[in-house]
């Protein structure tokens, strides 16, 4: 069965993941789902030279802002039926649309890879040419579009409350890894039944890192498949594509990321590929690449990325 679930005051949490969020809409294993998703708070919607569309001005009315400035509007949660806790939610990401005529970004004092050396608020706007994806920025340069979402979650377990949405965690949320394009299959832990899945943080493109803080933030459209994995208990998010097994973990200290997407990876090759975790462990070093994928969310991110051909196994079902 095929879902559409629009981003509007009463179908979007801003700003904060919590288990006690209702549900906007149910839906079995299996099903198809097309969600849109809106960006940008009321900063950026005052000033902005392009038309912002009603609903995200009405959101800003009418929906609760769980933080005084920051925080993703995602769409959701979607419940999904039979899904357990302690189980896994498979999300196989058929589609990512561009969806607005404009995107921004921001900068700010504290904040990003330099969190010292810019001292005043900064909002960068940007015209969006949706049929070629290109971003035309202000300084005459044209940005490649390669859109992907920065949040897709489960909700958080019931013992960690209502959380922040920009630091990343064991149940995903803002990773803000750009390999979760169309194509790509990422697998969630889920912490409570029904999954509570939400999705949002619209990225034209990104680099690893996500350096200032933000990326070509704008509404975007995608189309998912979500499915019960009832045969499958993660730790940490892990992810497939056409190509590649990729591991994830998020913490302040990146030497702790690196370590974990290492074990993780090799607990993969150990339990499904048929390799002693010595043997696991000398591969990574010949065709594993660690990767940063943002340094910017309090709990910053690092991705580790295996050639399928040296595993020769899917988990996508």
């Amino acid at each position: 069965m095929k879902h559409y679930l629009e981003a509007k005051y009463d179908t979007v949490h801003w700003g904060i993941l919590s288990s006690d969020i209702e549900p906007v809409l149910t839906i079995k294993s299996g099903d198809h789902i097309e969600i849109t998703t809106v960006s940008g708070p009321p900063e950026v919607a005052v000033n902005c030279p392009y038309k912002v569309r009603e609903s995200l001005l009405e959101i800003h009315k009418k929906t609760f802002r769980g933080t005084l400035q920051g925080g993703h509007i995602c769409t959701g949660p979607i419940e999904v039926n039979g899904s357990k806790k302690g189980e896994v939610l498979q999300v196989e990401i058929s589609s990512v649309h561009l969806d607005s005529d404009w995107a921004y970004t921001g900068i700010a004092p504290l904040k990003g890879a330099l969190p010292d050396d810019f001292k005043n608020k900064h909002i960068t706007y940007l015209e969006i040419d949706k049929k070629n994806k290109i971003a035309k920025t202000p300084w005459g340069m044209n940005i490649d579009l390669d859109p992907f979402f920065g949040v897709i979650t489960t909700a958080p377990p019931v013992e960690w409350g209502k959380l922040p949405t920009v630091p990343p965690r064991k149940n995903g949320g803002n990773m803000d890894n750009k390999e979760l394009k169309p194509g790509s299959t990422l697998y969630l832990p889920v912490f409570n039944d029904g999954a509570l899945f939400s999705v949002g943080d619209g990225h034209g493109t990104q680099g690893d890192g996500e350096i200032c803080t933000a990326a070509v933030e704008m509404d975007m459209r995608g189309e998912f498949i979500l499915k019960n994995r009832s045969d499958m208990s993660l730790e940490w998010p892990f992810a497939e594509t056409q190509d590649f097994l990729i591991t994830m973990a998020f913490d302040p200290d990146l030497d702790e990321c690196v370590k974990i997407v290492t074990r993780e990876m090799i607990k993969f090759l150990n339990l499904y590929g048929d390799l002693s975790r010595e043997d696991a462990y000398t591969l990574l070093s010949y065709v594993g690449d660690l990767r940063i994928t943002q340094v910017v969310n309090g709990n910053k991110g690092v991705h580790l990325m295996l050639p399928k051909k040296y595993f020769n196994k899917t988990f996508k079902i």
